[in-house]
């Protein structure tokens, strides 16, 4: 499975990265995630995901508020698990803090690359076993 853009998409608020396995959103710079930004998400899973096995990847260079709670939310079955790249500690402790409230596989990790493979070991060990 070789990762390459299917297409970008701008939003107002994040740009993301269409793979053919996975997403990688960069939210923008003093952002607060909110429930509307959450909803706007789901339908870029449901335009390019819809039945297909995924995963979220948080490409965190920018810093934003998310509020942890919506990391309840699992509405897409499909959605194997999230992956943040975090570039600071406090990024990265941050992250850690909503691990906890993500009830499904949630890795952060320093460097875009593994995070990438993570994502792809993910969606073989998933399309494996089905």
């Amino acid at each position: 499975m070789k990762p390459s853009i299917v297409k970008i998409i701008k939003l107002d608020f994040t740009t993301i990265e269409i793979h053919q396995h996975y997403i990688v959103s960069q939210i923008k710079e003093g952002v607060d995630f909110e429930q509307k930004h959450l909803e706007a998400f789901y339908e870029v899973f449901e335009t390019y995901f819809s039945g297909r096995p995924f995963v979220s990847i948080a490409d965190r260079k920018n810093d934003y508020t998310i509020n942890p709670n919506l990391l309840k939310d699992s509405r897409f079955k499909n959605l194997l698990g999230i992956g943040v790249v975090c570039y600071s500690e406090a990024s990265y402790k941050n992250a850690l803090f909503e691990k906890t409230f993500f009830k499904g596989k949630f890795e952060t990790f320093y460097e875009m690359e593994a995070c990438k493979e993570w994502a792809l070991q993910l969606v073989e060990a998933y399309t494996e076993s089905d």
